[in-house]
């Protein structure tokens, strides 16, 4: 028995549709794991120079700002942060520089005091 046309199945082209999702998935925004993370050396760097009037986290701010700026450069844009390092490094810079200034003047000061002592003393002597 012979069927029409009409009620036969027509057997429709298959369409190669393995390139499809990767153009949706093109034009759709990036998902948030893909968006640039904060650099957790920079965010130490940045703390270590916020506790910049005790010594040691000012000491330590400085090669952790170095480390960050060198890891956000090497990471082409995966790691953000920059502006956390610098900032990090500027304070701690200023904070080790009030270092120095005192400890210089202590010393000075130390020197004055015990020289003025010591020519006080001669005449007892």
């Amino acid at each position: 028995m012979v069927m029409p046309e009409s009620s036969r199945m027509e057997e429709k082209p298959r369409v190669d549709r393995s390139e499809e999702p990767a153009t949706i998935e093109s034009n759709q925004p990036k998902a948030h794991s893909e968006s640039p993370r904060t650099s957790v050396l920079s965010i130490l760097c940045v703390f270590c120079a916020s506790l910049g009037f005790f010594l040691l986290p000012a000491i330590a701010a400085v090669p952790l700002g170095v480390g960050a700026l060198r890891t956000i450069d090497a990471s082409k844009g995966r790691l953000r942060g920059r502006h956390l390092a610098v900032v990090g490094l500027c304070v701690s810079v200023v904070a080790l520089s009030l270092w120095f200034l005192f400890f210089a003047v202590t010393w000075a000061g130390i020197n004055l005091v015990s020289g003025l002592f010591e020519m006080l003393m001669v005449p007892f002597g």
